[in-house]
């Protein structure tokens, strides 16, 4: 039984994927620095939890750069290819960006589970369970993103870029 996921075009799938996860992940992100710089400064900056602190903005700032290029390249790209009207230029090329978003993937969390792990030997506290419990839910939100896009959009972006070379 195929996934009615599947059946969506182009545009539906990355439209669901940018009101869904991409949200989601703005909303958040900003949430946990807040409570990340909070929990840092209650912990008398401590040596590890700055790391975490430190850590989470180069992540968070990976993330909201991998977004940005979804959504004013990749995306608006694939839209255009499905339905047959010229792509939006880019001076990327996106191929080899579909290649490095796959890695972003895998390394945004795997380090949002470092955090965590950082986070976690921080003095128990309403906050650091916050913190804690709202990493884990970016990242268990991450992972079926990635999913998603590793599985669906990415594929689907090769082949309307194969079929789009094809036809020239």
């Amino acid at each position: 039984m195929q996934n009615s996921f599947m059946q969506n075009s182009f545009k539906e799938l990355v439209e669901g994927i940018v009101a869904k996860h991409h949200s989601f992940l703005r909303r958040e992100l900003p949430l946990i620095t807040d409570m990340l710089s909070t929990l840092s400064t209650h912990c008398n900056h401590d040596a590890q939890i700055s790391e975490a602190e430190q850590i989470f903005k180069k992540v968070r700032s990976k993330i909201e750069t991998h977004l940005f290029d979804e959504e004013t390249s990749l995306f608006p790209t694939g839209i255009a290819l499905e339905s047959g009207t010229r792509p939006p230029d880019c001076e990327m090329d996106l191929l080899a960006r579909v290649e490095e978003m796959e890695k972003e993937h895998e390394n945004c969390g795997n380090a949002l589970g470092k955090i965590a792990q950082m986070v976690g030997t921080a003095p128990a506290s309403e906050l650091r369970d916050r913190v804690v419990n709202s990493i884990r839910l970016v990242r268990d939100d991450l992972d079926i993103h990635v999913e998603k896009e590793n599985t669906q959009v990415h594929p689907r972006f090769i082949e309307l870029v194969g079929a789009s070379v094809s036809a020239k």
